[in-house]
C-alpha cells in the first residue's frame, strides 16, 4: 500500500504544479462567476423556452456544478491524459514494472490522483459560487442541502467516471493521442445527445455526467400555468436583449433512491472499468518494430569488416561545411513527408483530390480544415520532437540555430501546409478570388505559428493537439457561418487582423526559445 500511496502522492503533486492545471482552475472560476449572471447583464446560462431561475441558492448550486462538471469533461480529460505515457517516456514505468505493485493498484492510484485533481479545482469552484450566494442572495432563505447536492451527488462522481475513463483510454491507446482525444470528444459528444433525446427515470442510467437529472428537474419546477410553446433546454453564455425573458423560483431538485442508485452503479462500473484495463495493461512493455537489413546482407558486412580492418583515410567522403538554408528546409521537409501510415497518406490523397471536386465554400469551410488537421502529428511534432527525443541539448548547440533550424521548421511546415491547401489555391486563382487566397496562406502560417508558440510555451504537444481539434470541430459542425481561414466578409480587416495575429505569434516564440537558451 506504500507503493500505491507514492505513485498517488506523486503524481497529484506533479499535476498541481503543472501550467495546465493552473489555467484550467483560473478558467474554471472565471466560468463560476459568468454562470451567475445578474438581471442586468443580459446574458443566461441555463434557460428553459423563456425562463430561467432566480439567484438564489439552489439555482446558484445547480447551475455552477452544472457548469463544472460540463467543463471538466470538455476540458480536464485533456489536461490529465498524458500520465501513463509519460511514466513510460521518462523511464518511471519501467521502474514501476519491476516493483511489486500491481497493474490495478497502479492504474487505481492514477486515477484516484486525477479524481483528486478534478475535485481541487470542483471545490474551489463550490466555494466560489458559496461566495457567490451569500453576496447577491438577499430575499430568499439559503438552503446548504439544494445548494451542496448537485456537487456531492452529482459533478463528483462524474469526475471521478472521467477519471477511470481516461486510464481506460490511456491504456487502449497507449501512445495514439489524437485517436483517443478525437474518440473521446466524439463519446462526450454522443453521450449529450442520446442523454438530450431520453427522458424518464431511464435516463439516470445512461446518463454518467448527471447533467440532464439536473435539467430536468430545472425543467420540472417551472409551473405548468407557465410553460410556454418552447420547451428548448439551454445551457451557455446566451447574449440577448429579450424583453419576453421571465425568471421563477427553483426551490431544489428531487433525489430519489433510484438516483442514487444510479450514481452508485456509474461509480461501480468506473471501478470495473479500471480493473478490465489492468488486464490489457502493457506495463511499461511497449515493443517497437525494428527494420533489421536482410540476413544474407549482414553477413557479407561482416566479412567486409573482417578482412578490411584497415581505415583508409583517402576513402573518406570530404566534408564540407554548408551554412545554406535549403538543406535544412529540405531535411525537415523529408521528416514532414516521412512520419505517418501508409493508410494516413491514402486519406490525404483521397481528401486532396476531393478538394478539387466539391463545392469551393465546402472546400474552403469544411474540406480545408478536414485535410489540415489530419496532419496534426506533423504539425505538433514540428517543434517539440528534439525535446520527445532528448537531442535539444546537441541540436540547440549548432550555428544558429534560432535563425536556421526553428526557421526552416517553420518554412516546411507552411510549404507542406500550401501543397494541402493547393486544390483550393488553384480554384481561387481561377475564380480571380485574390483576397481568398491571401487568407488560406495567412491561415497556413497561423497554424504554424500556433504550433510553435504553444510548443515553446508548454513544451509539449498536447495543448496544440487540443485546441486544433477543438477550433477544427467547430468549424465543421458549424457548417459555413464560422472558420479559422474565412473569419469574416470583411477581408481587408480580417487579413489585417491575421498578420497582427500571426506576426505576434512568431515575435513571442522566437522571444521565448532566445530566452530558454540563453537560461539553460
Amino acid at each position: 500500500m506504500n507503493q500505491y500511496f507514492s505513485i498517488f502522492y506523486a503524481d497529484f503533486l506533479q499535476r498541481v504544479r503543472s501550467n495546465s492545471f493552473i489555467v484550467l482552475l483560473i478558467i474554471s472560476v472565471v466560468a463560476a462567476y459568468k454562470f451567475v449572471p445578474l438581471p442586468q447583464d443580459h446574458y443566461t446560462t441555463v434557460r428553459i423556452g423563456d425562463y430561467t431561475g432566480l439567484n438564489n441558492a439552489a439555482w446558484i448550486g445547480h447551475s455552477t456544478a452544472i457548469m463544472a462538471c460540463f467543463f471538466l469533461w470538455l476540458f480536464g480529460f485533456y489536461v490529465v491524459n498524458n500520465s501513463i505515457r509519460n511514466d513510460l517516456q521518462t523511464g518511471v514505468g519501467q521502474l514501476i514494472a519491476s516493483s511489486a505493485i500491481t497493474n490495478f493498484q497502479y492504474l487505481l492510484a492514477k486515477a484516484v490522483s486525477h479524481f483528486f485533481l478534478f475535485s481541487t479545482i470542483v471545490v474551489v469552484v463550490f466555494l466560489f459560487a458559496l461566495g457567490l450566494t451569500f453576496y447577491r442572495v438577499e430575499n430568499y432563505p439559503f438552503d446548504f442541502f439544494q445548494f451542496a447536492s448537485p456537487y456531492f451527488f452529482v459533478t463528483f462522481p462524474s469526475v471521478f467516471i472521467l477519471s477511470a475513463l481516461t486510464i481506460f483510454f490511456e491504456v487502449v491507446f497507449v501512445q495514439k493521442t489524437n485517436i483517443m482525444n478525437l474518440i473521446f470528444i466524439l463519446l462526450f459528444i454522443g453521450l449529450l445527445g442520446v442523454t438530450n433525446t431520453l427522458s424518464g427515470n431511464f435516463i439516470y442510467w445512461v446518463d454518467p455526467l448527471g447533467i440532464q437529472f439536473l435539467l430536468n428537474e430545472i425543467s420540472m419546477a417551472i409551473p405548468k400555468s407557465l410553460i410556454s410553446n418552447s420547451q428548448e433546454i439551454t445551457v451557455g453564455i446566451n447574449y440577448s436583449a429579450d424583453s419576453n425573458l421571465n425568471y421563477f423560483l427553483f426551490k431544489g431538485s428531487h433525489f430519489s433512491f433510484e438516483f442514487y442508485l444510479s450514481r452508485l452503479f456509474w461509480i461501480i462500473f468506473s471501478l470495473v472499468t479500471i480493473k478490465i484495463s489492468s488486464v490489457y495493461f502493457h506495463r511499461f512493455d511497449v515493443k517497437t518494430k525494428r527494420v533489421l537489413p536482410k540476413r544474407q546482407h549482414v553477413k557479407h558486412l561482416y566479412k567486409e569488416a573482417k578482412y578490411e580492418r584497415k581505415i583508409y583515410f583517402e576513402r573518406l567522403q570530404k566534408v564540407d561545411i554548408d551554412y545554406r538554408l535549403f538543406p535544412l528546409i529540405f531535411a525537415e521537409f523529408l521528416l514532414l513527408i516521412r512520419k505517418g501510415s501508409i493508410r494516413l497518406w491514402i486519406l490525404n490523397l483521397g481528401c486532396f483530390i476531393g478538394l478539387f471536386f466539391i463545392p469551393i465554400e465546402d472546400a474552403l469551410f469544411i474540406g480545408l480544415p478536414i485535410i489540415w488537421y489530419l496532419q496534426v502529428n506533423r504539425w505538433s511534432d514540428l517543434f517539440t520532437k528534439e525535446q520527445e527525443f532528448r537531442t535539444a541539448a546537441f541540436i540547440y548547440s549548432t550555428y544558429k540555430p534560432l535563425k536556421r533550424l526553428l526557421l526552416s521548421q517553420f518554412l516546411a511546415g507552411t510549404i507542406l501546409a500550401l501543397i494541402f491547401a493547393l486544390p483550393v489555391i488553384v480554384r481561387l486563382c481561377l475564380l480571380q478570388q485574390i483576397l481568398e487566397i491571401i487568407q488560406v496562406i495567412l491561415s497556413a502560417i497561423s497554424i504554424l505559428s500556433f504550433s510553435f508558440f504553444s510548443g515553446i510555451l508548454f513544451s509539449g504537444k498536447r495543448f496544440f493537439e487540443f485546441v486544433f481539434l477543438f477550433i477544427t470541430f467547430i468549424c465543421i459542425s458549424s457548417g459555413r457561418t464560422v472558420s479559422y481561414i474565412i473569419w469574416s466578409s470583411d477581408f481587408k480587416h480580417n487579413i489585417t487582423f491575421q498578420v497582427l495575429f500571426t506576426s505576434l505569434l512568431i515575435i513571442l516564440s522566437f522571444s521565448l526559445k532566445k530566452r530558454r537558451l540563453n537560461r539553460d
